[in-house]
């Protein structure tokens, strides 16, 4: 009706004689769908349940909130999955055009490689063709771990006259997947007033990751005093202000320097929701090493396989 109302007044205002237009409110007053003090007593059928409908539109406002979350921090996750895919395809490629460089030419005064050679060559270029099949295949798998995080449909409405409800507009309950964690606040950003030192958040993210074992927790421990000095000299509260993540609005920070889009995709459960949290940190930290750089559980090949963990390599960002 009101739709049909200000279709009326605007063609009316087209002849020239809009003083002609409709009552819009007069009209409303009719159908008691506004109430007047004045005229009408009784409550309108707009008036009438407004508790309960202010109640569920602000349960869509969430839901649609929720879901927006969800979608920037998969966002986020998948960046750093496809720049982490990339990276290391590059790093295989590289590999792969340092044994070419390392390989001899053929023998003098004969054409063509030695059979072991070529042997060696092929191996090489078809490892390396593994290699990035992997890399891809499994960052299309997190990719779409992290689609699959993303709850609710597109809101659909239904109206039954004067009374009109939304029907069917999102899943009530809204169920994240498992990695999900809520969007950040500006707690989520404090700056740490503990004391607690490096060894110690080591420790305490070896407990939250579950991993008990003596031999295991000195294999973590050995390596990550080498990556948290170099990434932030133990300073919880670091932030990086000057590289390509700062200049795309999500600083690396903590004593391992990850960014917000990591922290929220590998937030190890029961720590805390700031980044700057020694233990949250560097348990997120772990479990991101663990999952990109396939690091076992057991950490005894931490260093061999992050160059940051390794005191005997330069440093290298992870």
């Amino acid at each position: 009706m009101a739709q049909q109302t200000i279709q009326t007044s605007a063609d009316l205002l087209a002849t020239g004689v809009p003083s002609q237009a409709p009552d819009v409110l007069k009209l409303l007053r009719d159908e008691k769908l506004v109430h007047d003090d004045d005229k009408d007593e009784k409550k309108s059928a707009l008036a009438d349940g407004y508790s309960s409908r202010l109640k569920e539109f602000r349960g869509i406002k969430d839901d649609i909130g929720k879901q927006d979350d969800s979608v920037d921090w998969s966002a986020y996750g998948t960046y750093d999955i496809s720049s982490g895919a990339f990276l290391a395809v590059k790093e295989h490629v590289k590999d792969l055009k340092a044994i070419l460089r390392a390989t001899p030419g053929p023998s003098p005064g004969k054409q063509f490689f030695s059979r072991a050679i070529q042997t060696s060559v092929e191996t090489a270029v078809l490892n390396t063709l593994d290699n990035v099949h992997d890399e891809i295949e499994k960052a299309s798998d997190r990719v779409q771990t992290h689609a699959n995080d993303i709850r609710g449909s597109a809101p659909t409405y239904g109206s039954s006259g004067p009374s009109y409800v939304p029907s069917n507009y999102m899943q009530h309950s809204y169920s994240p997947g498992p990695g999900y964690v809520p969007s950040a606040t500006t707690a989520d950003y404090a700056r740490y007033q503990g004391s607690v030192s490096v060894d110690a958040a080591i420790e305490g993210a070896l407990d939250a990751l579950g991993i008990t074992d003596p031999v295991a927790r000195e294999n973590w421990k050995r390596g990550y005093r080498v990556l948290i000095e170099r990434e932030s000299g133990g300073n919880p509260n670091a932030v990086n202000n000057w590289d390509s993540n700062a200049a795309a609005g999500k600083a690396s920070r903590g004593l391992t320097q990850t960014i917000p889009g990591t922290f929220q995709a590998y937030h190890a459960a029961g720590t805390s929701a700031n980044i700057h949290d020694p233990v949250a940190n560097v348990a997120a930290s772990m479990r991101y090493v663990m999952e990109r750089y396939d690091v076992s559980r057991d950490g005894h090949d931490l260093q061999a396989k992050v160059q940051q963990t390794d005191p005997g390599r330069s440093a290298k960002g992870y």
